[in-house]
């Protein structure tokens, strides 16, 4: 891998990891998800970098792609279980990590939050060039069960390319023997989700998230490609752009120009825990850029 390639991949992750720390402390009983996750944007933004994707606040059964809209007044409540899921971009060089939290320090789900980070931590001492990816799957799978609950079968890990959030590959949280293995100089999101429940999410209503489609055919001059390209954005950021916001983002879907993002829920009842690290797979060593 280049050098400069690299050092900015270990730049977005280092700035990724600290956004994430500092969204953490932000949250609280009583507090607006809006308001922490514009803190937590404007944080990246003033390190001269952009966000991967808008900040995810996703809470209890819910497993990601909640973002708060403009004038959204939903707080957080004591014993929330907040997946928090951000990343940042240098030059279109991408982060992506994630850690889970109660809000007021419960202590209910614990155990559900350190079999995901335990989940994690064993797949990246397992990772190395050409490793098959069911056996990073198996590794995940084999954690999360050993603490009792299930890996979030549909939902996994992925590649990450430059201006691409999830490209190519697919690692999953248990082993679905895929044998395709990991190439040298790739980067990849390894995030484990384990669920109460049975382990199996659906999709819910929008979470105010979007992305263009297939933008190699669109129109480079139109307001959305201009500001966000390939990454997602949020309806948020939108809202600054125009007056008509809304009205623009539907007519964009019912021209298929983008898409939106469904929040992921498991049923109703069960809770989901989630932990990320972005990770560069080089010939001779593995870096963890949001360690």
């Amino acid at each position: 891998m280049d050098s400069d390639v690299k050092e900015k991949y270990v730049l977005a992750g280092k700035i990724g990891r600290e956004a994430l720390e500092y969204a953490q402390t932000l949250i609280e009983p009583g507090v607006l998800f809006y308001d922490v996750a514009e803190k937590a944007e404007q944080f990246i933004r003033d390190r001269d970098a952009l966000p991967s994707f808008p900040v995810n606040l996703s809470i209890n059964n819910e497993a990601a792609h909640y973002t708060p809209y403009e004038g959204d007044r939903k707080k957080f409540k004591t014993g929330d279980l907040v997946k928090v899921d951000l990343g940042a971009m240098v030059d279109g060089y991408m982060s992506d990590n994630a850690a889970t939290m109660e809000v007021g320090n419960t202590g209910n789900y614990s155990d559900l939050i350190d079999a995901t980070r335990e989940a994690l931590n064993s797949a990246i001492k397992t990772l190395r060039p050409l490793i098959s990816i069911h056996r990073i799957g198996e590794e995940i799978g084999n954690v999360i069960t050993s603490y009792g609950f299930n890996p979030v079968k549909n939902l996994g890990g992925h590649g990450i390319n430059r201006y691409d959030l999830h490209s190519e590959i697919f690692i999953p949280n248990y082993d679905d023997g895929n044998d395709e293995t990991i190439k040298t100089d790739k980067v990849i999101a390894i995030e484990p989700f384990a669920s109460t429940g049975i382990g199996m999410i659906h999709s819910g209503q929008l979470g105010n998230i979007y992305i263009i489609d297939q933008p190699s055919s669109r129109d480079k001059d139109e307001i959305l490609y201009k500001n966000f390209s390939t990454a997602p954005f949020a309806e948020r950021w939108v809202s600054r752009l125009m007056k008509n916001d809304q009205e623009y983002l539907r007519k964009k879907m019912s021209t298929k120009y983008i898409s939106g993002f469904a929040v992921l829920k498991e049923h109703s009842k069960s809770m989901i825990a989630q932990s990320e690290h972005t990770i560069m797979v080089l010939g001779d060593e593995i870096i963890v850029t949001t360690k």
